[in-house]
């Protein structure tokens, strides 16, 4: 799973009499449901989305959140991220999300012994949607603030033209979110550059308000929480029930 700073630490490994460390392995005295175990390279490890779930646990709710939307777009979309970028996203894939989410983390999180109530909050928010680790972190963000209706890659049209999509927009005061790396440009240079430049002009003339985020600015959310108010105050009184975890 693309996750970020992730520090090293022993392997866990969950056995069924023994509770010990070394210094590369911790043994842990717990037993884990068969339907939550698969096979990878002739090694018995916890699934895709148990993996993601316990997570929360070992990284926090963030990284967690992150690596659960990660496994649905994975799911529903499948892995091959070129292959998505020249096709465009299934029509209605927003529809299927409830049905998709509730077969993938459902029977985990029903098989939990502790933490149901946070994982099942977790997974009634994730998308498919995120196109990155960065992205994800930034919808966390939101729904912490309490702003949760915000639409994902959104395509803004100049007559059948399609002039950029947006990461994260708020449709009823018009607010777009970027959520910017540094390896586009790295790849792109100055041609990246001046076309981001033409694209934000083009938004600014249509009415919308653009903000651009840094990957480090959405690490935290109280950093993300200033930028985003101090550049679109109007957002507060759109702010709803905050996520508690």
């Amino acid at each position: 799973m693309g996750l970020f700073d992730v520090p090293t630490q022993p392997v866990n490994v969950a056995h069924a009499v023994s509770s010990s460390r070394t210094g590369s392995l911790t043994r842990r005295r717990i037993s884990v449901h068969a339907e939550d175990i698969c096979e990878v390279e002739g090694i018995r490890v916890t699934t895709q989305a148990k993996t993601a779930l316990d997570l929360r646990m070992a990284l926090g709710p963030a990284a967690a959140f992150a690596a659960m939307e990660q496994v649905l777009r994975w799911s529903m979309i499948g892995i091959d991220e070129e292959a998505i970028f020249k096709t465009g996203y299934p029509p209605h894939i927003m529809s299927r999300v409830p049905d998709a989410v509730d077969g993938l983390f459902g029977p985990p999180i029903a098989r939990m012994a502790r933490g149901n109530q946070s994982a099942r909050k977790l997974a009634s928010l994730v998308t498919p949607l995120s196109e990155s680790y960065a992205e994800s972190r930034a919808s966390f963000n939101l729904h912490l603030l309490g702003l949760h209706d915000f639409v994902q890659q959104f395509d803004v049209k100049d007559g059948y033209r399609t002039i950029t999509r947006l990461d994260h927009l708020f449709e009823e005061s018009g607010v777009a979110l970027y959520i910017d790396g540094t390896q586009k440009y790295v790849d792109g240079g100055f041609a990246v550059m001046n076309k981001e430049s033409w694209q934000q002009n083009r938004l600014l003339s249509m009415g919308y308000k653009v903000i651009r985020f840094k990957f480090n600015e959405i690490l935290n959310v109280a950093t993300f929480s200033r930028k985003l108010f101090d550049q679109a105050p109007e957002l507060r009184q759109h702010c709803k029930k905050k996520l508690a975890l």
